[in-house]
């Protein structure tokens, strides 16, 4: 009997369009997944997918829960700049939209960086930031409920950047009135331990008393960089810096906790690889009948 209750997939590409991500999600035994809605590196807005309700249609037959978009990386809500946070603002109003034409659930957003005005002030506009995203979002949905859930990602702590730790990611949370995505990869270099077995299960109870029910998503990575370093880099499970053994007392922390890998891509028998043992760090193969 398999004691496994969180979800587990990863990141896919949609550039063959979603239906060859559907058959992706399928081949790798993904149960969750995230992905894009637009290029991540640049403002344009998305575009209207023709295979959207294909998407819908295929991820809600195959149970696939949630299903995750990743804002843009120039989204920053918080900087001084009044001009750049309207238009971050916006182009995550659009994205909410965009990922919930294709049935997404979540969108995860990088929490952002306060530009020298200290932690503070960059959390109030981060929080105004996410309101206005939210607000615009409805204008721009009209008369569709389909808009996706804002979920802000916790850093690396590089320089000025917001939410490097577990409760100024829970404050922020707190006040905007929106659940979190915790990345593993940034929390080993923005310095929590999760180095050896013990160590990782204090960090997820860490977790879990700081934010509750409020964390909406793992993202699961291991670490390039060393522990403390507030540098950011990726690297499959069991290849960087944190050993597996680790995993499954991280996991028994946050029972029912949705998990994404943003790993480097391999074969795909090497992705899917990836995901059978994340399953069974996690507590087996198929999920608890109870499971979430």
């Amino acid at each position: 009997m398999s004691d496994r209750t969180n979800r587990i997939g990863r990141h896919l590409p949609t550039s063959g369009g979603l239906k060859k991500t559907l058959a992706t999600i399928e081949a790798l035994g993904c149960e969750t997944v995230q992905i894009f809605v637009s290029n991540p590196q640049g403002w344009a807005d998305p575009t209207p997918r023709t295979d959207a309700e294909v998407f819908v249609r295929g991820t809600t037959e195959a149970g696939i829960w949630p299903v995750v978009a990743h804002a843009k990386y120039l989204i920053n809500l918080a900087p001084p700049d009044a001009d750049h946070r309207e238009r971050s603002a916006g182009a995550l109003a659009r994205e909410l939209v965009a990922a919930g034409a294709i049935g997404a659930h979540l969108v995860v957003v990088h929490s952002g960086s306060h530009g020298g005005d200290g932690e503070e002030a960059g959390m109030t506009r981060l929080v105004e930031g996410l309101d206005r995203a939210r607000e615009l979002a409805a204008g721009y949905a009209e008369t569709s409920d389909r808009v996706a859930e804002p979920v802000i990602e916790n850093s690396v702590g590089a320089g000025t950047q917001l939410c490097s730790t577990f409760d100024s990611l829970s404050e922020a949370a707190r006040r905007a009135g929106v659940r979190a995505c915790v990345d593993t990869a940034h929390a080993y270099a923005a310095g929590y331990d999760l180095s050896t077995p013990e160590s990782a299960q204090e960090a997820g109870d860490e977790l879990r008393a700081a934010m509750g029910d409020s964390v909406a998503l793992i993202h699961l990575n291991d670490a390039r960089n060393e522990m403390g370093g507030h540098r950011d880099g990726h690297r499959r499970i069991g290849e960087g810096q944190i050993p597996r053994e680790s995993w499954p007392g991280f996991f028994a922390a946050l029972p029912g906790v949705p998990v994404v890998m943003e790993t480097p891509y391999g074969t795909p028998e090497v992705d899917a690889d990836q995901v059978r043992l994340v399953k069974e760090l996690a507590g087996g193969l198929p999920l608890a009948p109870d499971g979430v």
